[in-house]
């Protein structure tokens, strides 16, 4: 009888864990999967009027037509920022030195730590290093760093983009097809492998592909991009996700991101903890390369305008970019980012007019 009674129990026991599991699929088939893939018209929300698209290009072409002001963002992020003053960091690796400011004592993302013979290795085919030269002889920069928010859908900014000096923009959001909204000049595009674009027509020839190194494979695959050589099967075992196999760019128009920059960002700008050795990366709470790019062109450029960030979290339901039907709510799975820490210090920055927002989607 003994025997019989367990043999009930394990069986509602089953039956109860197949419930479970069958509940947990349906809430996932009808609560969260439509919030990412379900096919609708998700993109109602940003058909702007003519009246907001006027007045977005009118806040743009006062800002644009203004003249450059030599040092004006740097400037008014010290008085925001007394003590977080902006370091002269080097944007880019050069000479195959490793920057001194702190990138030598961290492993990537934040320092090359451990990477020192596979950063020389790629440093010795660069013929150049440093911010291309014709950027020199601009004298005042005003720069536009462009993110890949929804909120640029629709704008029609991409003329009053393209009339900036130097454009910044981040992983793999495409121009082709875009340029209405998101214009189509490129100074410099800030990626790592994983997010590099697919498509041989988002590289703009006379671009800067700037690559953030979040660990040491990343300089083997810019390596063998760089030779035209294929990578070993083990070295790809080591990303998340395929990367471009090939990119139609000559070893002149490679740099690889300063991770000074990084960590600067991360420790100093938004107060992240300090990393510890016994810490895997995944576990680290990192700056979104958007971020990233709006430090590196506070360090390049005299002026600073952004165009396409801005995240309605309030609206988790609405498309997170401009180029594909990811929802908002795909912020919410995961941990890397503090989205919100970020959009408080953006908003600081905007309200102090260390930087202008052209699309209007960073608030308090």
């Amino acid at each position: 009888m003994r025997v019989t009674q367990q043999s009930i129990g394990f069986r509602s026991r089953r039956q109860s864990l197949l419930t479970s599991l069958m509940l947990l699929l349906f809430c996932y088939l009808v609560l969260l999967y439509p919030s990412y893939h379900q096919p609708q018209d998700i993109w109602r929300y940003y058909s702007l009027s003519p009246d907001c698209i006027a007045r977005l290009h009118n806040r743009s072409d006062t800002i644009i037509s203004t003249p450059c002001e030599a040092n004006s963002s740097r400037s008014k992020f010290s008085v925001l920022y007394p003590g977080k003053q902006l370091h002269r960091i080097p944007v880019f690796v050069q000479n195959g030195k490793i920057p001194l400011l702190g990138a030598a004592l961290y492993k990537p993302p934040l320092g090359f730590r451990g990477c020192e013979k596979q950063l020389q290795e790629i440093m010795e085919l660069l013929p150049q290093a440093g911010p291309p030269q014709e950027l020199a002889s601009i004298g005042c920069t005003r720069c536009a760093v462009v993110g890949n928010g929804a909120i640029l859908r629709g704008s029609r900014l991409g003329a009053f983009i393209d009339q900036h000096d130097i454009i910044i923009r981040m992983n793999n959001g495409p121009v082709n097809g875009h340029e209405i909204d998101v214009g189509w000049k490129t100074t410099l595009r800030i990626t790592y492998p994983e997010s590099a674009p697919q498509s041989p027509g988002d590289y703009d020839p006379s671009s800067l592909f700037v690559m953030a190194t979040y660990k040491s494979t990343d300089l083997a695959w810019l390596n063998a991009i760089v030779r035209k050589k294929p990578m070993h099967l083990w070295q790809k075992m080591w990303f998340w996700q395929s990367v471009v196999e090939s990119i139609p760019l000559e070893a002149k128009n490679y740099r690889i991101l300063n991770l000074d920059i990084v960590r600067e960002t991360a420790l100093n700008l938004l107060g992240f903890p300090e990393p510890h050795s016994h810490q895997w990366m995944w576990k680290q709470v990192l700056p979104t390369l958007g971020l990233i790019s709006i430090t590196t062109a506070l360090q390049l450029c005299d002026e600073v305008n952004l165009a396409g960030f801005g995240y309605d979290m309030s609206r988790p339901d609405l498309p997170l970019h401009y180029y594909e039907t990811v929802r908002i709510s795909a912020m919410n799975t995961q941990a890397v980012h503090d989205v919100n820490r970020e959009r408080l210090f953006l908003a600081s920055l905007v309200k102090a007019k260390v930087v202008n927002d052209l699309t209007g989607g960073i608030s308090w």
